[in-house]
């Protein structure tokens, strides 16, 4: 018998209390040598300052750190104190909290009932967000400018798009390669798994590295390589040898793009990609409207003055086209609905959003760099702890209500109740069950995902089963 919306609520909160309890804490920060003796600044008290109490860890002022402390928790503290216990060990420990909340998948969600669950059994999507950092810190965050001063983070996260969960999360020097990363992510995926891959993590080896493990692949492809079809005229030399340069020969995408009209798609089914060692797969070219193809070119203008590039003029021509490359069957994935699956990969840009205007994981002043690590892995954790929360809420509200909730709304919600769950997790699991059930109220009453651009959701994307809500009129 399916579980009631307050039972549920019960598991959530007993899974929360055992992760954030003292005893817990107190293991990890002995572990990682944050504790060795007894303080009244206790683990509990300095990951909860940093997770649930301020998102500004970085930016606000000692002194305002030590009122919150004694505020909420009744811990008075100096400020150099204080200061004293953003240490190595103090990121050390924090680290260690993520880590663990990652591997064991904390308040995991079940995958959301769809029709491709019957073809992939993950939808993976890669991505990163980068953000600047006072010069000073450029000898371990090294930036992805020139300069050898320019200091940077960047952050890479794969995510699973059906239940939520974070694969992974690395943090380190902007100046990182995505591509190098993108090739590190293909050797963990699994038969059957889905991957989203940004141009950014385009590389052909990694998609044959997909395939030899029985996964598939949708990307776009890189304008810079060329494309070849077999050339059913092969030449030969006098002594009757095959002539290799003949075997294929070279596609004009400008040509199959004058061809077509907008809206237009057309598949290739076979193409093989490389100069050297051809990469077989199937292309799919969709033509872009005049008001698509002007807005992509503004674009890439601002992208030439922003980076002090110049795009080469057969770029620019074959703005008009989007080419999708992918090797899914057509009984799993028309080519009608790349395009739609391919704009999945929009949903990491949404959580990255989140990061930086609702956690203010990219703020940041010139102050000891420890205090500056402990603010973002708090925050991640933080992040972490609020985007389970939201699959979760966002799988009940579907389940309960057959209601499909905004990602961002949600998560906008969740963080509204943090100090609420602060003060809660330091008491009973019932008091943090009270919590999340006044929290999924407030979800359903204003997280919904309203349609009001006539723009298709996720739901409707993978082909998920609920009532819509439409578009509001403007209050009188």
């Amino acid at each position: 018998m399916p579980l009631s919306i307050s039972e549920e609520m019960h598991l959530l909160a007993q899974e929360l209390q055992r992760h954030f309890s003292p005893s817990q804490l107190e293991l990890l920060a002995r572990q990682t040598g944050f504790v060795q003796r007894k303080s009244k600044c206790t683990s509990q008290d300095f990951a909860f300052l940093c997770i649930f109490l301020n998102d500004h860890i970085a930016t606000t002022p000692l002194t305002r750190l030590c009122s919150q402390l004694d505020a909420t928790n009744h811990l008075s503290m100096s400020a150099e104190g204080l200061n004293q216990r953003f240490n190595p060990s103090a990121v050390a420990f924090l680290q260690s909290l993520f880590s663990t909340l990652l591997q064991e998948k904390i308040l995991a969600s079940f995958s959301l009932p769809c029709e491709c669950t019957a073809y992939f059994h993950r939808i993976r999507i890669l991505d990163s967000t980068v953000f600047q950092l006072p010069d000073p810190y450029a000898d371990r965050y090294h930036g992805s400018g020139g300069s050898s001063h320019t200091a940077g983070m960047k952050i890479q996260l794969e995510y699973e798009l059906k239940t939520g969960e974070f694969l992974q999360v690395d943090v380190g020097p902007g100046k990182n390669n995505d591509g190098l990363y993108g090739t590190k992510r293909a050797k963990t995926v699994e038969k059957g798994d889905l991957c989203i891959r940004d141009l950014g993590y385009f590389c052909l080896n990694d998609f044959e590295e997909m395939e030899r493990r029985g996964a598939f692949y949708v990307s776009r492809l890189k304008l810079n390589v060329r494309v070849y079809e077999k050339n059913e005229e092969i030449e030969q030399f006098k002594d009757g040898k095959v002539k290799k340069q003949s075997l294929y020969k070279e596609l004009d995408l400008e040509e199959i793009m004058n061809r077509l009209q907008p809206g237009e798609i057309v598949e290739l089914p076979e193409v093989y990609l490389g100069r050297y060692n051809k990469f077989r797969t199937q292309l799919l070219i969709y033509k872009l409207t005049a008001e698509q193809t002007q807005k992509r070119l503004m674009m890439r203008a601002k992208q030439e003055k922003k980076k002090n590039i110049t795009y080469k003029e057969r770029i620019k021509r074959l703005s008009a086209i989007n080419i999708y490359m992918t090797n899914t069957p057509d009984v799993y994935l028309k080519k009608e609905h790349i395009h739609d699956l391919y704009s999945l990969r929009w949903q990491i840009e949404i959580l990255f959003k989140t990061w930086k205007s609702i956690f203010h994981i990219d703020q940041c002043k010139l102050i000891k760099i420890e205090r500056f690590e402990c603010h973002v892995y708090g925050q991640l954790i933080a992040i972490l702890l609020s985007s389970s929360l939201m699959f979760q809420m966002r799988r009940l509200l579907l389940m309960k209500k057959k209601k499909e909730a905004s990602e961002f709304k949600v998560i906008c919600i969740v963080k509204e109740y943090f100090l609420s769950l602060h003060n809660a997790i330091k008491k009973q699991v019932q008091d943090v069950g009270r919590v999340l059930l006044q929290l999924f109220r407030m979800i359903e009453k204003n997280g919904c995902k309203s349609h009001r651009y006539e723009k298709k959701t996720v739901f409707d994307i993978l082909g998920v089963v609920y009532e819509y809500t439409q578009k509001s009129q403007p209050a009188a």
